[in-house]
Parts: structure tokens; C-alpha cells; sequence
């Protein structure tokens, strides 16, 4: 039970944590910025490259999302083997960290994506010179990202198996 216990209360805050950084980030920070690269083709194709220092603006952002993206379900599967008496299986650790990477992806696609930016699609996720594609190709935004998350769950399963197998063995 202390596995479920731990996905659930440590997946709960990863989630509100992660949504609220990107969220902050997506509100706070001009579409060039934070966009360009997770945004169909149809509609970055249609705006110049990223500058310099949109890049470098991107990179310094996405430096912490990787920190708390990778850091917090370490932590959290470290604090769960602690919970266990010091040891803890390739199985459980593996779950414990799909289970939270699958907590974030939530917040992600079902919030972010999906709910703000393909439905309600405020002014703020536009990149300018794009603003007419607002009610069709910022539409199709929601299908492009879901396959998009279908790709990353299959990368965070592995990824999660090759972590897991790394806390349990040392």
C-alpha cells in the first residue's frame, strides 16, 4: 500500500508543481519562446526561425523543467525505498516512477494542451502572425499533442525502467 500511497500523494504535488511552472512559463513568457518547437508545423511554419535569444531564453527555461521533470520522481522513489527499510524492488521502483511521470503528463496534456491551449486558446498562446489560425490549426493542436504524449509515455516507460533498475540495484 505504501507504493499506491506514494504515487498518489508525491504525483498529486509533481503534477501541480510541473503544471504550474509551465503555466507560468506559457503566461509569462512570449509563444516564440516556449512554442516553437511543440507546435505544428502548420502553424510554426508560418513565422520565422527563433531568434537567438528566444533560444537562449527557451534553453534557461527548459533547464529547470528537466531538473524537476527528472529530480522529483528520483526523489520521491528515494524517499519511498527509505519508507521500505532501505531497499526496494526494480518493480516498485519502476512504478513508483512511471506512476509520477504519468501524474505530470497529465497536468500537461489534459490542462495544458488540451484545455488551454486547443479549447479555450487564450491570446497569450498565440504566436503572432498566426492569430488566424486560432479557431482551426490551434484546434487540431489537442491531436497533434495526444500523439505527441502517446510517444513520450512510451519514452517515460523505459526511461522509468532504466532509472528504476538503477535505484533498486545501488
Amino acid at each position: 500500500m505504501a507504493l499506491l500511497e506514494n504515487v498518489i500523494f508525491h504525483g498529486t504535488i509533481f503534477a501541480v508543481v510541473l503544471t504550474v511552472y509551465l503555466l507560468v512559463i506559457m503566461k509569462g513568457l512570449n509563444p516564440r519562446v516556449w512554442a516553437m518547437s511543440d507546435y505544428p508545423t502548420e502553424i510554426a511554419g508560418m513565422v520565422e526561425p527563433q531568434t537567438d535569444a528566444e533560444r537562449k531564453i527557451a534553453i534557461y527555461t527548459g533547464i529547470p523543467f528537466i531538473l524537476i521533470s527528472f529530480g522529483f520522481p528520483i526523489i520521491s522513489t528515494l524517499l519511498l525505498e527509505a519508507s521500505l527499510g532501505g531497499t526496494i524492488s526494480i518493480t516498485d521502483a519502476f512504478l513508483n516512477l512511471f506512476g509520477l511521470m504519468m501524474f505530470g503528463q497529465f497536468g500537461d496534456l489534459v490542462i495544458l494542451d488540451l484545455l488551454i491551449v486547443g479549447t479555450i486558446t487564450p491570446s497569450w498562446v498565440i504566436i503572432p502572425g498566426t492569430e488566424h489560425l486560432k479557431d482551426t490549426a490551434y484546434k487540431d493542436f489537442r491531436i497533434h499533442h495526444a500523439k505527441a504524449h502517446v510517444r513520450g509515455t512510451v519514452i517515460m516507460m523505459i526511461l522509468s525502467l532504466i532509472i528504476g533498475a538503477v535505484i533498486a540495484i545501488i
